[in-house]
Order: C-alpha cells, then structure tokens, then sequence
C-alpha cells in the first residue's frame, strides 16, 4: 500500500494535534535547559564515542535527552499528516516530496547561516577556564562548518521524502539497518584523536578534522524518525487510539532499554545515539505523549503555542541566551541558571504566540510556516 492511499477514510482528530503538539512543546522547554546550561551555568557533557559509556549522567542532562530523540520521532509523524493534507488539497506525490526537500535545503542553511552563530557566540563569551570548551574527537584546524541537530533533521526529511511511500515493514527495516550501519562504524574510544574521512563524519562518526566538526552525525539519526513515520500512519487510522498506542510503544522502548543494558549494545552515547540511548528516551517521550493526551493539563494551551512554532522558539531562545552570556562569563550555578531559563521562557511566550498568529496568516507553501 502506498504513503498517499486514494482511499483514505479515516480523520485526524483535534486531540491528536493537541496532544502532540503539547510534547512538542513539553521538550522544547526542556531543551532550553540544556542550552541554557551552556550559555549560563557554562556546562555542557559530551556523551560521545569517544567518553566512557560508564560517566555518570546528571538528571539535568538526563531529561534533556529527551528533546532531540523527541524531535525526529515528531518530525515523522508530522510529515505524514502533512503530507496526507497536502494530498487532500490536489498535491501529487512528486509536489509533496519536493516540498519536504524544499524545507530541508532551508533548514541547512538556517543552521549554518543563522543558529551557528548563536553557538559561536556563547563560546566566545566564556572564559577559557569554563566547562564550554570540553574535549571532543578528532582535531586539526579551528571549524567553520558545524553539523548540529537542525542539519540532521534536514537530512532526514529529505532522505525519507523518497522512501516515505514504501510499507511500514520497510520503513521499519530500513530504520534498522540505519543503526546497524552506525554501530558497525562506532569506533573504539582510543580512536578519538583520528581524523576520519569527511564522509564518515557526516554519515555515522561525530568528530572534528580541520574545517568541519559534526555532533549529529545522519545516519542513525535516521532510526527515530522512521519510528514516527510509522507512529505517524498508525494514530492517522486510529486517532482515538493515540494514548494507548504511545503507552504500549513507551512501555516496550523502556523495557527494550534495561534488555540492552545486560548486552553488547548497553552503551549509552548520545553522539551517535546507541539502542540503549533512543530506546529509554524515546520510550519516555512516548510515555509522556499518553498522558498529553488528557484533555485537562495545566499549562496545555501554553505548551500547544510552544510546539506549534518550534524552530522559531529553538532560534530564538538561543539568541536571547547568547544576548545573556557576558554576564555569566565564569557561569553560574545551577539554581541561577534554572531562574535564568524560566524567566527567558516566560518572556519569549508573547513572542513564540506572535509568531504563531503571523505564520498562520501565510499561505502553506510560504517558508515563514516551515518556522
């Protein structure tokens, strides 16, 4: 059966937006944490390759995890729905497709023309002796293009553009193969001083040589967001279904987390991420979208504003952050920086729900929408 069945009589409810749109925004906030970490308290953990899997995690870095793992599970599910509704208004296969390669180009360059900067920023604000400047793979000449988490993003929507037709067994298969590929390119930690071929680094081994350094590394980055194109078909047939298909899915990821743990693949990186990492974070993201599916949550419509102008928000909070790093050149401690977060927070509320107003104004083809 193809992605774009003619013969589709099944709806998406409001409260599948809602509820999604709610996690969108639950672990866009949590996200701000972390970077907020970066830019303010001046620590920011690197669980990569090349660091031992056996490092303590902070609960504060632990519930951040939850955000990028979150992002590619949602991005697949969102370009089914979107997909579908553009199908709906007379767009062909070919016309969807384009448009999903269209935002991921964009999306490139966002990163490297506009968010790169905030980044470069917030290290040249803190004093050499903070943690901002930690140790990571590989080496050779200062970086001028950097492949963060929008990028990988970008890849993924324009790779599963071509494939996102094809049954959910093999979207499922090739998800596999993803994360096979990467843990049969997973280098051991004594490697962390090579310099890897540029195509290694941005297909499966996050590292730096000379002018390019990549954190989120393609491939396996892949794996998630097939996850939610699958997610994604399951809750568009049955939308009344959508807490108890994510309580079964979080249920079977978290369990899946403690198997690996007693196993070869128990290694817990974020950089690239291992089975044991996608599975308890995606697992909890799925436990966290069943209970957003209640009607009644505090702070519901607030969290829906927040995740229906996501890359806007991500922008955003990193420049205002940015703004904010001279005062904490030597950083902070983390009572300070949890008050700096929610302060930034609560002011930028006005303005993600500005926005939000603006870009539904705009017809759905404009880039203002892709923000």
């Amino acid at each position: 059966m193809l992605f774009y069945p003619t013969a589709m009589t099944a709806v998406v409810t409001h409260p599948r937006f809602s509820a999604f749109d709610r996690l969108r925004g639950l672990i866009m906030i949590i996200m701000a944490i972390d970077h907020a970490s970066f830019f303010i308290a001046r620590v920011h953990f690197y669980e990569a390759w090349s660091t031992s899997p056996t490092e303590p995690v902070t609960l504060t870095r632990f519930i951040t995890h939850l955000c990028a793992p979150g992002f590619f599970l949602l991005m697949g599910a969102s370009m089914v729905w979107l997909g579908k509704a553009r199908q709906t208004a007379g767009w062909d296969h070919a016309r969807i497709r384009w448009f999903f390669i269209k935002r991921g180009l964009v999306l490139l360059l966002v990163q490297q023309f506009i968010e790169n900067i905030a980044w470069l920023t917030g290290q040249l604000t803190a004093a050499p002796d903070t943690g901002s400047h930690l140790p990571q793979p590989g080496g050779g000449s200062d970086p001028f293009v950097v492949l963060l988490v929008i990028s990988a993003l970008a890849a993924s929507m324009i790779f599963w553009s071509f494939l996102i037709e094809l049954p959910s067994i093999v979207i499922a298969a090739v998800s596999g193969v993803a994360m096979a590929a990467t843990w049969y390119f997973m280098p051991p930690a004594s490697e962390a001083a090579r310099l890897f071929p540029y195509w290694r680094l941005v297909l499966f081994t996050p590292s730096h040589h000379n002018f390019l350094q990549v954190v989120y590394s393609w491939v396996p980055w892949i794996a998630p967001s097939g996850l939610g194109i699958i997610l994604g078909r399951i809750v568009y047939k049955k939308p009344a279904k959508t807490a108890a298909i994510a309580l079964a899915g979080g249920v079977v990821l978290v369990a899946s987390h403690f198997i690996l743990g007693h196993s070869a693949y128990g290694a817990f990186y974020k950089y690239p991420p291992t089975p044991a990492f996608l599975t308890i974070t995606l697992g909890i993201d799925l436990l966290l979208l069943a209970a957003l599916t209640v009607d009644r949550i505090p702070f519901a419509g607030r969290l829906e504003v927040f995740g229906r102008s996501p890359l806007f928000f991500y922008l955003l909070h990193l420049y205002v952050f940015a703004a904010l790093s001279p005062l904490f050149r030597h950083g902070a401690s983390y009572p300070v920086m949890y008050a700096v977060w929610f302060g930034a927070v609560v002011a930028m509320y006005p303005l993600v729900a500005a926005y939000g107003r603006f870009k539904a104004s705009k017809p759905v083809e404009s880039m203002w929408r892709l923000f």
